[in-house]
Protein backbone atom coordinates (compact mmCIF):
# COMPACT_ATOMS: atom_id res chain seq x y z
CA UNK A 1 0.00 0.00 0.00
CA UNK A 2 1.33 3.57 -1.15
CA UNK A 3 1.97 6.77 1.76
CA UNK A 4 2.46 9.72 1.33
CA UNK A 5 5.41 11.21 3.85
CA UNK A 6 7.32 14.58 3.98
CA UNK A 7 11.12 14.17 2.26
CA UNK A 8 12.05 15.37 6.03
CA UNK A 9 10.69 12.02 8.03
CA UNK A 10 12.35 9.77 5.50
CA UNK A 11 15.83 11.81 4.69
CA UNK A 12 18.14 14.20 6.19
CA UNK A 13 18.39 17.44 3.57
CA UNK A 14 21.18 19.60 4.00
CA UNK A 15 22.83 22.36 1.32
CA UNK A 16 26.37 22.42 -0.27
CA UNK A 17 29.11 24.48 0.88
CA UNK A 18 28.62 27.80 -0.73
CA UNK A 19 32.26 29.55 -0.91
CA UNK A 20 31.46 33.24 -0.37
CA UNK A 21 34.57 35.31 -0.42
CA UNK A 22 36.72 33.12 -2.87
CA UNK A 23 35.89 29.84 -4.79
CA UNK A 24 38.08 26.59 -4.53
CA UNK A 25 40.95 26.79 -7.00
CA UNK A 26 41.32 24.01 -9.80
CA UNK A 27 44.40 22.10 -9.09
CA UNK A 28 45.94 18.63 -10.56
CA UNK A 29 46.48 17.74 -7.07
CA UNK A 30 43.16 19.27 -5.42
CA UNK A 31 42.20 17.18 -2.56
CA UNK A 32 38.60 16.94 -3.39
CA UNK A 33 36.19 16.88 -7.15
CA UNK A 34 33.96 20.14 -7.09
CA UNK A 35 30.40 19.06 -8.22
CA UNK A 36 28.67 22.25 -9.13
CA UNK A 37 24.73 22.81 -10.17
CA UNK A 38 25.83 22.53 -13.95
CA UNK A 39 27.09 19.43 -13.85
CA UNK A 40 23.96 18.21 -12.04
CA UNK A 41 21.86 20.04 -14.71
CA UNK A 42 23.74 19.11 -17.83
CA UNK A 43 22.65 17.35 -20.45
CA UNK A 44 25.51 14.72 -20.62
CA UNK A 45 25.59 12.32 -17.58
CA UNK A 46 27.51 13.41 -15.04
CA UNK A 47 30.95 11.44 -14.33
CA UNK A 48 32.59 12.05 -10.88
CA UNK A 49 36.49 11.58 -12.89
CA UNK A 50 36.20 14.63 -15.12
CA UNK A 51 34.79 16.81 -12.17
CA UNK A 52 37.64 19.55 -11.57
CA UNK A 53 39.86 18.54 -8.66
CA UNK A 54 40.35 21.83 -6.19
CA UNK A 55 41.63 22.25 -3.07
CA UNK A 56 39.77 22.79 -0.18
CA UNK A 57 40.44 22.97 3.51
CA UNK A 58 40.08 20.00 5.72
CA UNK A 59 37.17 21.26 7.55
CA UNK A 60 35.36 20.99 4.21
CA UNK A 61 36.06 17.54 3.68
CA UNK A 62 32.44 16.30 6.00
CA UNK A 63 30.44 18.02 3.39
CA UNK A 64 31.67 15.35 0.66
CA UNK A 65 28.88 12.90 -1.07
CA UNK A 66 28.23 9.69 0.60
CA UNK A 67 27.58 7.10 -1.63
CA UNK A 68 23.41 6.89 -1.83
CA UNK A 69 23.45 10.60 -1.62
CA UNK A 70 20.68 12.30 -3.98
CA UNK A 71 21.64 16.14 -4.97
CA UNK A 72 19.13 18.69 -6.98
CA UNK A 73 19.54 22.20 -7.78
CA UNK A 74 18.48 24.65 -5.36
CA UNK A 75 18.03 27.33 -7.63
CA UNK A 76 17.31 27.88 -11.07
CA UNK A 77 15.01 26.63 -13.93
CA UNK A 78 15.74 23.49 -14.06
CA UNK A 79 16.04 20.43 -10.78
CA UNK A 80 16.74 17.46 -11.66
CA UNK A 81 18.16 14.98 -9.23
CA UNK A 82 21.27 13.20 -9.27
CA UNK A 83 22.10 10.69 -7.32
CA UNK A 84 26.07 9.65 -6.05
CA UNK A 85 26.87 6.07 -6.52
CA UNK A 86 30.93 6.93 -5.14
CA UNK A 87 34.05 7.74 -6.49
CA UNK A 88 37.68 6.65 -5.48
CA UNK A 89 37.92 10.39 -4.84
CA UNK A 90 36.07 12.50 -2.27
CA UNK A 91 32.95 14.78 -4.27
CA UNK A 92 32.50 17.98 -2.76
CA UNK A 93 29.35 19.64 -3.56
CA UNK A 94 29.52 23.60 -3.92
CA UNK A 95 27.25 26.04 -4.64
CA UNK A 96 22.79 26.29 -5.44
CA UNK A 97 23.18 22.22 -4.53
CA UNK A 98 20.75 20.39 -1.86
CA UNK A 99 21.70 17.03 -0.58
CA UNK A 100 19.47 14.57 0.10
CA UNK A 101 20.55 11.70 2.19
CA UNK A 102 18.08 8.76 2.66
CA UNK A 103 17.05 6.78 5.78
CA UNK A 104 16.73 2.77 5.91
CA UNK A 105 13.11 3.50 4.77
CA UNK A 106 13.69 4.91 0.84
CA UNK A 107 15.80 3.73 -1.52
CA UNK A 108 18.24 7.03 -2.99
CA UNK A 109 17.80 5.50 -6.67
CA UNK A 110 13.89 5.58 -6.63
CA UNK A 111 13.75 9.13 -4.39
CA UNK A 112 15.89 10.58 -8.36
CA UNK A 113 12.88 8.76 -10.23
CA UNK A 114 10.58 10.34 -8.29
CA UNK A 115 12.39 13.52 -7.82
CA UNK A 116 12.22 13.37 -11.90
CA UNK A 117 8.52 12.35 -12.78
CA UNK A 118 6.91 15.56 -14.41
CA UNK A 119 4.52 15.56 -11.53
CA UNK A 120 6.86 16.00 -9.30
CA UNK A 121 8.73 18.79 -10.99
CA UNK A 122 5.31 20.61 -11.14
CA UNK A 123 5.07 20.61 -7.48
CA UNK A 124 8.43 21.76 -7.18
CA UNK A 125 8.09 24.74 -9.00
CA UNK A 126 5.23 25.27 -7.02
CA UNK A 127 7.68 25.45 -4.01
CA UNK A 128 10.11 27.92 -5.87
CA UNK A 129 10.72 31.49 -4.05
CA UNK A 130 12.51 34.17 -5.47
CA UNK A 131 10.87 36.55 -8.44
CA UNK A 132 13.97 36.67 -10.78
CA UNK A 133 16.02 34.19 -9.54
CA UNK A 134 13.90 30.94 -8.37
CA UNK A 135 15.06 29.23 -5.36
CA UNK A 136 14.21 25.82 -3.87
CA UNK A 137 14.76 26.00 -0.43
CA UNK A 138 15.93 23.51 2.05
CA UNK A 139 12.77 24.02 4.47
CA UNK A 140 10.62 23.67 0.94
CA UNK A 141 12.31 20.42 -0.04
CA UNK A 142 11.82 18.64 3.53
CA UNK A 143 8.03 19.46 3.11
CA UNK A 144 7.82 17.56 -0.33
CA UNK A 145 5.60 14.63 -0.08
CA UNK A 146 6.84 11.61 -1.09
CA UNK A 147 5.21 8.56 -2.57
CA UNK A 148 6.46 5.36 -0.68
CA UNK A 149 5.35 1.93 -1.79
CA UNK A 150 7.65 -0.78 -0.02
CA UNK A 151 10.95 -1.37 -0.28
CA UNK A 152 10.70 -4.11 -2.62
CA UNK A 153 8.20 -2.10 -5.47
CA UNK A 154 11.20 0.93 -4.49
CA UNK A 155 14.18 -1.12 -5.58
CA UNK A 156 12.73 -2.00 -8.82
CA UNK A 157 11.54 1.42 -9.83
CA UNK A 158 15.54 2.21 -8.66
CA UNK A 159 16.54 -0.85 -10.89
CA UNK A 160 14.52 0.12 -14.47
CA UNK A 161 15.08 4.03 -14.01
CA UNK A 162 19.00 3.02 -13.30
CA UNK A 163 19.00 0.89 -17.06
CA UNK A 164 17.28 3.33 -18.39
CA UNK A 165 19.87 5.93 -17.31
CA UNK A 166 22.39 3.35 -18.41
CA UNK A 167 21.10 3.08 -21.94
CA UNK A 168 20.96 7.37 -22.31
CA UNK A 169 24.57 7.11 -21.13
CA UNK A 170 24.96 4.47 -24.46
CA UNK A 171 23.20 6.47 -26.75
CA UNK A 172 25.05 9.74 -25.84
CA UNK A 173 28.43 8.07 -26.30
CA UNK A 174 26.97 6.22 -29.66
CA UNK A 175 26.23 9.90 -31.17
CA UNK A 176 29.34 11.62 -29.85
CA UNK A 177 31.65 8.07 -31.48
CA UNK A 178 29.35 8.85 -34.60
CA UNK A 179 30.45 12.52 -34.69
CA UNK A 180 33.59 11.45 -34.32
CA UNK A 181 33.36 9.05 -37.50
CA UNK A 182 31.79 11.57 -39.64
CA UNK A 183 34.38 14.76 -39.05
CA UNK A 184 37.35 11.90 -39.46
CA UNK A 185 35.57 10.61 -42.56
CA UNK A 186 34.83 14.00 -44.08
CA UNK A 187 38.68 14.96 -43.27
CA UNK A 188 39.57 12.47 -45.60
CA UNK A 189 37.41 13.07 -48.45
CA UNK A 190 38.60 16.48 -48.43
CA UNK A 191 41.97 15.49 -48.44
CA UNK A 192 41.46 13.08 -51.40
CA UNK A 193 39.05 15.69 -53.08
CA UNK A 194 42.45 17.81 -53.03
CA UNK A 195 44.59 15.19 -55.08
CA UNK A 196 42.29 15.05 -57.56
CA UNK A 197 42.78 19.30 -58.31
Amino acid sequence: MKALHPLNDLAEVHTAVVFRDQAPQEHPDGNVRALAIRDVVSSTPVSWSELPRVVVAEKYLANCLQEGDVVIPSRGDYYRAWLFTGANVPVLPVGQLNVIRPAAGLDAGYLVWFLNLPTTGTKLKQMLTGTSIKALTKTALQTLEVDLPDMGRQRRIAEIDQLAGRIAAIRHRLTELDAIEVAQMAGLVSRHGGDHA
